[in-house]
């Protein structure tokens, strides 16, 4: 089986960047201010404050929980009837032939997803720390909204490329 194909190989690659993340964020908040800016408005001036230990927390939550969620979503998926699967031409690649493929192909595109959104969320992380080594705190706007740009572009292509792996090419077939 092609390596890109199986999708064990993108959740091993999910793994891998969560380890990273989460050891990113605790490295990197070790070295911010006790009260720390973590909210900013939309000329970069910081406009809501924390404690660093209440910012470090919510950001580890936002880094596991949210790409993580996003990458065991296909195992739970298995379970839904059919009706609350939402999947282009779903009467054809939920049919029992073809389950075990389309879990494995969507389990390969959440775990892209997931680890996107995993970077994306490191890259804001990152943002909000280099914002508060200045004084005032500010939030460099377009760096962020360059990163939120690429961020954007890359999920357009992942949902074009899912809609594509689920274009029926004989649509007699349904």
């Amino acid at each position: 089986m092609n390596r890109l194909k199986n999708p064990n190989y993108f959740y091993s690659a999910f793994i891998i960047l969560m380890v990273c993340a989460i050891y990113f964020v605790i490295n990197t908040c070790t070295h911010l201010p006790a009260q720390m800016a973590s909210h900013f408005n939309a000329e970069g001036i910081a406009d809501g404050f924390m404690s660093k230990e209440g910012y470090t927390h919510t950001m580890l939550a936002l880094v596991v929980l949210v790409p993580g969620l996003l990458a065991v979503t296909p195992f739970g998926m298995r379970k839904l009837p059919a009706s609350l699967i939402n999947l282009p031409h779903k009467e054809y690649w939920l049919q029992p032939e073809y389950r075990v493929v389309t879990f494995h192909t969507l389990n390969r595109f959440m775990s892209v997803l997931a680890c996107l959104l995993l970077l994306f969320l490191t890259y804001v992380h990152w943002l909000v720390i280099q914002a508060n080594k200045a004084q005032p705190p500010a939030l460099p706007v377009i760096d962020l909204l360059v990163g939120m740009f690429i961020f954007l572009s890359l999920i357009g292509a992942w949902s074009l490329l899912l809609h594509r792996q689920f274009k029926l090419t004989d649509p007699t077939k349904l």
